[in-house]
């Protein structure tokens, strides 16, 4: 007898035929087995779609679901529509899982009921695949939802997060207004009706390029973003925050060296660190960022850690 589907993964992709397929790979590699994978190929113009169809054909827990372009929020609500199992896993294109990564996922909601979804730390990679630093995030709930609230950093991975299906399709899943931010506002939505959790274990190889969302969508990420913080700490009878610039008028080759050079010089190596900064100088030359990341591989990291807190610390009062 078939052994019922636990987890959905759930991958939505649109003209990602240059790293798909390692991805893929990643999941359908998982050390948990009763597992399906549900491609979401949000009307693609590039290889993606061949690609997909192969690993259906090679694997039967692999399911293509085609859409005309749509955008994330309806492509990821589409994959929860279609999902059979007990949890969805979120998983994106151009990142790799730790072979445990869904086993020890489903272990921690398994036993801890009112969990309702669980992210994890990642490492961080360039578009080579070259590590650059790491990325950690508050592991309990009220941790979570302090960072959420306070709008000072992102409080959970979103490619890393395994949630109850039941619950997302109880808060009405994916809002499409809230893209790009609509990671951001689901995790409000299900902080009021379970708990969140991060694991220390970075269980996922995030991968940064030029054109990830967080680089081409910079400027409209930072402005639907405090819409939906303010809104929740409207709910809380919070102060609004003040809204933070982005780095505007940025190409976006420069914008994603700048922030790998920017990651290597907290958490990763200095050598990754000088030649993102080099890179980044090589775009935009006249940009006075980068030079100060090139001085800042002068100075010790646990220095520019604490520099760094102290700076997003007085941001965050400067916002109120």
């Amino acid at each position: 007898m078939k052994a019922p589907i636990r987890v959905s993964v759930v991958l939505p992709v649109w003209n990602g035929e240059r790293f798909l397929a390692e991805a893929v790979e990643s999941v359908l590699s998982q050390t948990l087995g009763t597992i399906e994978l549900l491609l979401i190929d949000d009307g693609s113009t590039d290889a993606t779609p061949e690609i997909a169809r192969g690993f259906a054909e090679r694997d039967p827990r692999v399911r293509v679901i085609r859409l005309d372009r749509s955008g994330i929020a309806h492509a990821l609500n589409a994959g929860i529509a279609h999902a059979q199992g007990e949890f969805v896993a979120r998983m994106d294109g151009d990142d790799i899982c730790h072979p445990s990564r869904l086993m020890k996922q489903i272990a921690h909601l398994d036993a801890n009921a009112d969990c309702v979804a669980v992210g994890s730390a990642i490492e961080i990679m360039d578009e080579a695949g070259e590590h650059v630093g790491t990325g950690t995030y508050p592991q309990n709930h009220d941790g979570i939802t302090k960072t959420l609230i306070d709008g000072r950093a992102t409080a959970m991975a979103h490619p890393t997060v395994m949630m109850r299906r039941e619950v997302l399709l109880a808060v009405g899943g994916y809002r499409p207004d809230a893209v790009p931010s609509e990671d951001l506002d689901l995790w409000f939505r299900l902080s009021r009706v379970g708990t969140l959790a991060n694991m220390r274990e970075r269980l996922l190889r995030y991968r940064r390029h030029a054109n990830t969302i967080s680089i081409r969508e910079r400027a409209l990420q930072c402005t639907v973003s405090i819409g939906i913080i303010n809104e929740a700490r409207r709910r809380q009878g919070l102060r609004p925050l003040k809204p933070r610039p982005a780095w505007v008028g940025r190409s976006r080759v420069a914008s994603y060296h700048y922030e790998c050079a920017r990651i290597a010089l907290l958490t990763g190596p200095r050598a990754a660190a000088i030649r993102h900064a080099r890179a980044t100088i090589a775009s935009e030359p006249w940009w006075p960022r980068p030079y100060v990341a090139l001085l800042a591989c002068a100075v010790p990291q646990w220095t520019l850690r604490i520099l760094a807190g102290l700076a997003a610390r007085f941001r965050s009062l400067n916002q109120r």
